[in-house]
Protein backbone atom coordinates (compact mmCIF):
# COMPACT_ATOMS: atom_id res chain seq x y z
CA UNK A 1 0.00 0.00 0.00
CA UNK A 2 1.12 3.47 -0.67
CA UNK A 3 0.23 6.25 0.86
CA UNK A 4 0.59 9.83 -0.46
CA UNK A 5 1.28 12.47 2.40
CA UNK A 6 1.92 15.26 0.07
CA UNK A 7 -1.18 17.03 1.10
CA UNK A 8 -2.52 20.91 0.89
CA UNK A 9 -1.98 21.75 4.85
CA UNK A 10 -3.82 25.72 4.30
CA UNK A 11 -6.50 23.37 3.03
CA UNK A 12 -6.16 21.33 6.49
CA UNK A 13 -6.33 24.41 8.52
CA UNK A 14 -9.36 26.07 6.56
CA UNK A 15 -11.08 22.60 6.92
CA UNK A 16 -10.54 22.89 10.45
CA UNK A 17 -11.51 26.16 11.46
CA UNK A 18 -14.50 24.77 9.09
CA UNK A 19 -15.33 22.08 11.23
CA UNK A 20 -15.47 24.06 14.16
CA UNK A 21 -17.50 27.01 12.51
CA UNK A 22 -20.12 23.98 11.76
CA UNK A 23 -20.01 22.84 15.43
CA UNK A 24 -20.57 26.80 16.95
CA UNK A 25 -23.67 27.09 14.22
CA UNK A 26 -25.30 23.66 15.12
CA UNK A 27 -24.60 23.29 18.72
CA UNK A 28 -24.32 26.52 19.81
CA UNK A 29 -26.53 29.59 17.32
CA UNK A 30 -29.09 27.24 16.18
CA UNK A 31 -29.48 25.49 19.80
CA UNK A 32 -29.01 22.07 19.31
CA UNK A 33 -26.38 21.80 22.25
CA UNK A 34 -28.90 22.93 24.71
CA UNK A 35 -31.11 20.36 23.16
CA UNK A 36 -28.91 17.46 23.91
CA UNK A 37 -28.13 18.69 27.41
CA UNK A 38 -31.68 18.90 27.99
CA UNK A 39 -32.23 14.93 26.81
CA UNK A 40 -28.94 14.09 28.72
CA UNK A 41 -30.64 15.82 31.98
CA UNK A 42 -27.65 18.08 31.87
CA UNK A 43 -27.53 21.86 32.55
CA UNK A 44 -26.79 23.45 29.53
CA UNK A 45 -23.34 25.13 29.19
CA UNK A 46 -21.42 26.94 26.82
CA UNK A 47 -17.86 25.69 25.31
CA UNK A 48 -14.51 27.79 26.55
CA UNK A 49 -11.51 27.88 25.69
CA UNK A 50 -10.33 24.31 26.29
CA UNK A 51 -13.21 23.08 24.19
CA UNK A 52 -12.23 25.00 21.63
CA UNK A 53 -8.37 24.35 21.13
CA UNK A 54 -9.78 20.50 21.56
CA UNK A 55 -12.02 21.11 18.54
CA UNK A 56 -9.37 22.70 16.66
CA UNK A 57 -6.85 20.04 17.40
CA UNK A 58 -9.31 17.48 16.28
CA UNK A 59 -10.51 19.39 13.24
CA UNK A 60 -6.24 19.59 12.32
CA UNK A 61 -5.91 15.55 12.73
CA UNK A 62 -9.21 14.86 10.93
CA UNK A 63 -8.29 17.21 8.31
CA UNK A 64 -5.16 15.90 7.62
CA UNK A 65 -6.07 11.70 7.85
CA UNK A 66 -9.00 12.72 5.35
CA UNK A 67 -6.68 14.82 2.87
CA UNK A 68 -4.17 11.63 2.69
CA UNK A 69 -7.28 9.69 1.72
CA UNK A 70 -8.30 11.80 -0.82
CA UNK A 71 -5.12 12.13 -2.28
CA UNK A 72 -4.23 8.18 -1.87
CA UNK A 73 -7.39 7.37 -3.79
CA UNK A 74 -6.99 9.35 -6.33
CA UNK A 75 -10.42 11.50 -5.03
CA UNK A 76 -10.80 14.74 -7.28
CA UNK A 77 -14.27 15.96 -7.80
CA UNK A 78 -17.59 16.72 -6.04
CA UNK A 79 -18.73 13.62 -5.78
CA UNK A 80 -15.54 12.00 -4.77
CA UNK A 81 -15.32 14.10 -1.93
CA UNK A 82 -19.31 13.47 -0.97
CA UNK A 83 -18.60 9.84 -0.91
CA UNK A 84 -15.43 10.26 1.07
CA UNK A 85 -16.67 11.66 3.25
CA UNK A 86 -19.51 9.42 4.13
CA UNK A 87 -17.65 6.59 4.73
CA UNK A 88 -15.44 8.17 6.51
CA UNK A 89 -18.11 8.99 9.07
CA UNK A 90 -20.02 6.00 7.87
CA UNK A 91 -16.87 3.80 8.74
CA UNK A 92 -15.58 5.39 11.72
CA UNK A 93 -17.79 8.29 13.27
CA UNK A 94 -21.38 6.76 13.34
CA UNK A 95 -20.56 3.43 13.87
CA UNK A 96 -18.42 4.53 16.97
CA UNK A 97 -20.45 6.52 18.38
CA UNK A 98 -23.99 4.10 18.29
CA UNK A 99 -21.71 1.75 20.43
CA UNK A 100 -20.95 4.38 22.98
CA UNK A 101 -25.29 5.44 23.19
CA UNK A 102 -25.61 1.81 23.26
CA UNK A 103 -23.02 0.89 26.04
CA UNK A 104 -23.86 4.33 27.75
CA UNK A 105 -27.67 3.74 27.61
CA UNK A 106 -28.13 7.34 26.45
CA UNK A 107 -31.20 8.08 23.97
CA UNK A 108 -31.08 7.56 20.35
CA UNK A 109 -32.00 10.62 19.52
CA UNK A 110 -28.06 11.78 21.25
CA UNK A 111 -26.67 9.84 18.01
CA UNK A 112 -29.16 11.60 15.51
CA UNK A 113 -28.02 14.93 16.60
CA UNK A 114 -24.64 14.16 16.36
CA UNK A 115 -24.94 12.05 13.24
CA UNK A 116 -26.30 15.28 11.62
CA UNK A 117 -23.39 17.43 12.95
CA UNK A 118 -20.69 14.54 11.94
CA UNK A 119 -21.64 13.66 8.76
CA UNK A 120 -22.15 17.36 7.89
CA UNK A 121 -18.04 18.23 9.33
CA UNK A 122 -16.83 15.30 7.12
CA UNK A 123 -18.58 15.86 3.84
CA UNK A 124 -17.27 19.36 4.37
CA UNK A 125 -13.57 18.38 5.50
CA UNK A 126 -13.64 16.15 2.42
CA UNK A 127 -14.46 18.54 0.30
CA UNK A 128 -12.42 21.05 1.41
CA UNK A 129 -8.90 19.07 1.23
CA UNK A 130 -10.21 17.61 -2.13
CA UNK A 131 -11.18 20.02 -3.63
CA UNK A 132 -8.53 22.04 -2.82
CA UNK A 133 -5.34 20.33 -3.49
Amino acid sequence: MTLNFGVNYLAIIVAAIAAVAIGILYYGILGVGDRQSRMLGATPARPGPVQGATGLVVGLVNGWVIAVLSLSLGASSVVDAILLGALVWLGFGATFKAAQVAFEQRPWGIWVIQAIHDLTVEVVVAGIVTLWR
